[in-house]
């Protein structure tokens, strides 16, 4: 193609072929200009402003190189050429009507002049025009052209569209708008339509291109299901705060995440709990390097405390932490330590000597079947490490101690649950016993992305095109981001008093089995079954495994109350005497150190009545 051929010109050879586009276009102006103001063109042309013709072009080439005529690129033209050309061409015809005069030439009536003007800005606009648009229309060559629909006929979509024009690898078929009053206009020649039209036609799209970055998250959400049960594919623009904050351009689509769709409206933390909280306080953190402690770790620090202590015996995750809180200016008042939480005088000497204010104690392992298959590991690490918190916390006098626990700490059906939910029991009873320190808890359910979360597996899956494995059709959880999550563990312990158990407003529950579904549309992909045996992805129910639940709770006594947080809620719930915890609390780290499972299991069942070892239902 004669494109391809140009694009191979070195560059001063594709310049020339532009300066001798625009000077023809520039004696077509002059022409075009005797022939409206003069009725015989011709002959007054040839036989007295001749000189016009040598003597505009001979000016033209300098000056359309000087002003940055040809610095641009055909394919990206836009409005500000024509206001360059303007320029231009002023200089040049001023420059060629006072030469005529100077040189007492002969001078064609004065209102050749404006013509030859304006009529070059608008041949000059034109070609360039005609030439980007001949640029972009051949510029993908073999590539693979898109059809999409652009669902958004606001600020966004129009942006959008005006860039994707530049990208010829998509070809917008038409526009949808919920707006009435938008329907059968159109952007750019582009026709907008009712979301409905994409019914009504069997069109043949690769992807809707969702473009209203400020759409709340139900809307959001209700759009998104509808155009998923219409079977098109989703790509949208980045989020306001994206392209504010100049991470993304309009015109970076991507596809849309499951965690968007299980976001809820967000309820924005109250500044005085985040600030009250953690301002000016020497605060530690176990088990800082996991999904909770590592998002804890950085809101604290954007809140300048007046030193940080973080603590993980895992080095991989202490090392990335380092990384991730590095670009914090105050990050020289962060200490890393590695090491194990329950290792007692590692700790003593860690609180003793940086006189620590706050403790948040996130250290444990949480992995269900792994706990389940570990059970001497898993009981040791989350029991003694509370209990050494604890003990140690009492003993130096720390203010407030914070434990994180989890929705599987209620009626527990597992190890991991009844580890966690012995690790409660010890905070009450420290609370009960030391009534000057601040025991309290914090219980919340999934964190979307942790590493016990299923959609980082699921994801997995997916990119590998395996089967997504869920273990019951039934199997109902709570999610929320690690952010939020984060800031309002942060916020409860603003409001902790001592004792109280907090419970965060978990949202509306979700099926896995929809979340797997949802997740594999959302690829771009199909799931296969009876119903569709060419499907991309299969789905396997796998049975529930060893203590695991089809649904979670937060509450052993139906008994919360409201906090000054909408979010954050508070149970008082019943414990075990500091005396008699402490005597059974011996005997089970004893039995762990011995390795004696069942001796361990059965002191276990002790102080959690409640907990049905390898419990189903």
């Amino acid at each position: 193609m004669i494109y391809y051929r140009i694009l191979k010109l070195k560059s001063w050879k594709r310049k020339l072929i532009l300066i001798f586009v625009d000077l023809s276009c520039l004696i077509f102006a002059v022409w075009l200009s005797f022939l409206l103001r003069l009725s015989e063109p011709f002959s007054i042309f040839l036989q007295n402003s001749l000189w016009i013709i040598p003597l505009i072009c001979f000016i033209a080439v300098p000056v359309y190189i000087f002003t940055g005529f040809y610095r641009g690129l055909l394919s990206y033209t836009t409005s500000l050429f024509i206001y360059r050309s303007s320029i231009s061409v002023f200089l040049i015809v001023l420059s060629t009507f006072i030469i005529g005069n100077f040189f007492n030439l002969s001078m064609p009536p004065l209102s050749i002049w404006p013509l030859t003007y304006l009529n070059t800005i608008g041949i000059n606009g034109i070609i360039r025009i005609v030439l980007r648009d001949y640029v972009r229309s051949t510029a993908s060559g073999s590539e693979k052209i898109q059809n999409v629909v652009v669902y958004g006929a606001g600020s966004a979509g129009a942006q959008l569209i005006n860039s994707l024009r530049t990208v010829r690898n998509y070809r917008i078929k038409f526009i949808v708008d919920d707006n009435k009053n938008l329907w059968n206009r159109n952007i750019g020649g582009i026709k907008i339509y009712s979301p409905e039209y994409l019914n009504k036609k069997n069109h043949k799209l690769h992807n809707i291109l969702l473009a209203i970055p400020s759409l709340s998250i139900t809307k959001r959400r209700q759009i998104i299901s509808n155009i998923q049960k219409m079977g098109f594919s989703i790509l949208e623009v980045p989020s306001i705060e994206e392209i504010t904050d100049g991470r993304a351009q309009i015109e970076n689509l991507r596809r849309i995440d499951i965690e968007d769709l299980l976001e809820r409206n967000v309820v924005e933390p109250i500044p005085e709990l985040l600030q009250k909280a953690v301002k000016d306080k020497v605060i530690l953190i176990t088990g800082a390097g996991g999904s909770i402690g590592s998002e804890i770790s950085l809101q604290i620090i954007k809140r300048k405390p007046a030193k940080l202590i973080l603590i993980d015996i895992n080095e991989k995750n202490l090392y990335e932490l380092i990384n991730n809180l590095k670009k914090y200016n105050n990050s020289e008042n962060i200490k890393y330590v590695l090491g194990n939480v329950v290792d007692v005088n590692l700790m003593k000497k860690l609180i003793s000597e940086n006189k620590i204010d706050l403790i948040f104690h996130t250290a444990a392992y949480k992995h269900v079947n792994l706990v389940e298959d570990n059970p001497i590991q898993g009981l040791f690490n989350n029991i003694i490490s509370s209990f050494v918190i604890c003990k140690i916390s009492a003993l130096l006098n720390v203010p407030k101690v914070i434990l994180i626990s989890s929705d599987k700490a209620v009626r527990p059906s597992n190890i991991m649950g009844a580890s966690k939910r012995v690790s409660e029991l010890i905070f009450q009873a420290f609370n009960d016993k030391y009534p000057d320190i601040c025991f309290s808890m914090v219980r919340f359910g999934n964190v979307l992305n942790s590493s016990g979360s299923v959609i980082p597996l699921f994801k997995k899956q997916i990119k590998e095109l395996s089967p997504i494995t869920i273990t019951h059709p039934e199997v109902i959880r709570y999610f929320m981001t690690i952010k939020e999550a984060s800031q309002l563990v942060i916020q409860s312990s603003a409001l902790a008093k001592g004792g109280e158990v907090f419970l965060l407003d978990m949202g509306e529950p979700v099926k896995i089995l929809t979340l797997a579904e949802q997740m594999i549309s959302l690829s771009g992909l199909t799931i296969k079954n009876d119903e569709n045996p060419n499907g991309d992805i299969e789905i396997i129910f796998t049975g529930l495994r060893p203590g695991e639940k089809l649904y979670e709770e937060l509450l052993i006594y139906d008994n919360s109350k409201a906090t000054s947080h909408p979010l954050i809620f508070k149970a008082e719930e019943n414990f075990l005497d500091y005396d008699e915890i402490l005597i059974l609390l011996r005997k089970i780290e004893n039995s762990l150190i011995n390795l004696d499972l069942e001796k361990s299991l059965s002191l276990l069942k002790e102080i959690v009545p409640e907990w049905q070892r390898f419990s189903s239902n």
